[in-house]
């Protein structure tokens, strides 16, 4: 009798497994799904969807149709907060937008209608740390050159609070480095054209930038800047960051506190999520994991990785379930720390 029971339980096993990706397949079969990007045509957010979206639907269970949709306001935010409030919840409406929305709900940004937590998210496309650099004739040659001098080195960066602004404000806290963040440049080019032509004598971005579409500005005839220091616990082997420290470590080997720790693990954690597509709350689970194994066959997919080397896209995707757990991390940041960042964005 056991054993009769334990054959019947195995066989409606076999039955369950093919109905739950079947129950996705004619789901999806003959519909179309939309991905609302929060930014403009051109830009990387945008650029990366679209490097995707074409081999996308290959890999979703019953073959929709895949839309890109541009809806640019507020660094994303229009974007996340439409799709998290005023879009359907049933797996057809998904928003790529900006993983530093997530570092803004945890200051308390006003305008965020949404909750980080809540959201589905599917995945992230890179994963990178944050770094800052000075032209090579500001006579600073290391990150202590920065602490030890009494120039203020101007560093172009975007509005408050951003992650260009973010880098100089925090590092000097932690540190006692001399940079001085000076907002207003509308782009990550405008802000390193600043830097090329002198008019500035610094800037920070993720280390993915620097090697990939600015490493002339790092080594050849036109190389201007030298690579300072780069954001978390350890740094991968490249040439660009011999002789640089990695501020977790450093902050370690100086002995600073548990809080300017957490300082420099906030300030970095968005970056470890660069560029993230996400499903609103209430889309059946089934649907949710069918939609992360797609992106993550799509990212692998022969003809997306080509398109993106020739692009000079480093991709490094992470799977949503692990995206949630940064997103849950950041946010779970001690209020005290946060309270100390704030501050240092309002000062400046």
């Amino acid at each position: 009798m056991v054993k009769r029971v334990l054959v019947l339980a195995a066989g409606l096993l076999l039955l369950a497994g093919p109905a739950w990706g079947d129950a996705v397949a004619d789901f999806y079969k003959g519909k179309t799904i939309r991905i609302v990007v929060g930014y403009g045509p051109g830009g990387t957010t945008d650029l990366t969807t679209r490097l995707i979206a074409p081999v996308l639907h290959k890999y979703i269970p019953g073959g929709p149709r895949i839309v890109v949709q541009n809806k640019a306001g507020g660094g994303s935010m229009l974007a996340a907060n439409t799709v998290f409030n005023n879009e359907r919840r049933d797996g057809t409406v998904m928003a790529a937008i900006s993983s530093s929305l997530v570092f803004k709900q945890a200051r308390g940004v006003p305008g965020i209608k949404f909750d980080a937590t809540k959201f589905q998210w599917v995945a992230s496309a890179f994963r990178a740390n944050s770094m800052c650099a000075v032209r090579t004739d500001t006579g600073v040659k290391s990150f202590s050159d920065a602490v030890k001098t009494k120039k203020k080195l101007i560093m172009s960066s975007f509005d408050k609070g951003g992650l260009s602004h973010l880098e100089p404000i925090i590092f000097n806290a932690v540190f006692g480095s001399n940079f001085k963040a000076v907002t207003g440049f509308p782009s990550g080019g405008a802000q390193r054209l600043a830097v090329k032509n002198g008019e500035a004598n610094g800037f920070c971005t993720t280390f993915q930038t620097a090697k990939s579409t600015e490493i002339a500005m790092f080594e050849g005839a036109a190389k201007c800047c030298r690579v300072l220091i780069i954001a978390g616990a350890t740094k991968e082997d490249h040439r660009l960051l011999k002789g640089v420290p990695a501020a977790e470590a450093l902050a370690k080997e100086l002995g600073k506190s548990s809080e300017e720790l957490a300082m420099l693990r906030a300030m970095n954690a968005t970056n470890q999520i660069s560029i993230v597509h996400t499903l609103p709350p209430g889309v059946p689970k089934d649907r949710v994991e069918a939609m992360r194994d797609a992106f993550a066959k799509a990212y692998s997919d022969p003809q997306v990785k080509a398109l993106a080397e020739k692009q000079k896209r480093d991709l490094q995707p992470r799977r949503g379930d692990n995206v949630a757990q940064i997103v849950e991390q950041l946010l779970g940041t001690p209020e005290p720390v946060m309270n100390r960042i704030r501050a240092l964005i309002e000062k400046g």
